[in-house]
């Protein structure tokens, strides 16, 4: 499976400073990771495949996923949170629940980052939803930035908000990098401080934050804007 839900980068953040690189390994349902970061792979289709369930599983699911396209919503995700919980060994109603979950959070990203928003935001503002993240924070964000270039806000404000910056300040850190010149690297040099002065507490992710917008966020102005780099991506809930 090679959906951006699928795909994660794992780095040894304790040792970076501002760039991040990575190895794939595969994401979770349920289970946190110490990875933080992830790149969008080049899209393939993807297809359901019910011998992968029992009958009833998925005729479930064929719902679920009609429902779903109905309503306008990317089934995409949804499909490959079935498929890893079948490869995980899942029973059917944990799988189900799941993927019931991971459509109401896709709703709720839709109804606070706008019909337009692209299926890649959508999977990435539902991962914010389930990890705790309001309607105003996605709102937030998309105020920030245009259609097409939210993922990088959305899953940097949920790495470090689970590392236990407070979610309005993680927001407010955030919405101010996203509209700064060369957001995209600033804003993946902010996950990479916050993870690695996490590891010391929650109140020296809190000062290194603060630093970091201060300093770096501060002497970025006036830099072009870099808006073409892969987006991160903090391990699924």
């Amino acid at each position: 499976m090679t959906s951006i839900a699928l795909v994660l980068l794992s780095v040894q953040l304790a040792t970076t400073a501002t760039t991040v690189p990575a190895d794939t390994i595969l994401s979770t349902m349920g289970r946190r990771q110490p990875a933080v970061t992830t790149a969008i792979p080049t899209r393939q289709p993807v297809s359901f495949d019910a011998s992968r369930f029992d009958s009833l599983t998925a005729n479930a699911l064929r719902s679920l996923f009609d429902e779903a396209a109905e309503t306008g919503l990317p089934v995409r995700p949804l499909v490959n949170r079935a498929l890893e919980g079948a490869a995980r060994r899942m029973s059917g109603d944990r799988i189900l629940r799941v993927v019931r979950e991971h459509a109401t959070a896709l709703r709720t990203a839709k109804r606070a980052l706008g019909e337009r928003s692209t299926e890649d935001e959508l999977e990435a503002g539902a991962i914010a939803v389930r990890s705790g993240l309001d309607e105003r924070m996605l709102e937030s964000v998309r105020n920030a930035r245009p259609v097409g270039q939210a993922v990088v806000p959305l899953v940097v404000l949920t790495d470090i908000a689970r590392r236990g910056v407070p979610a309005t300040t993680a927001r407010d850190a955030v919405q101010q990098l996203a509209r700064s010149p060369r957001s995209d690297e600033l804003l993946m040099g902010l996950q990479a401080t916050v993870a690695k002065n996490a590891q010391r507490g929650p109140g020296m992710a809190l000062d290194a934050l603060n630093r970091y917008v201060t300093v770096v966020g501060g002497a970025a102005q006036g830099t072009p804007a870099i808006t073409d780099r892969k987006p991160v991506r903090p391990p699924d809930m």
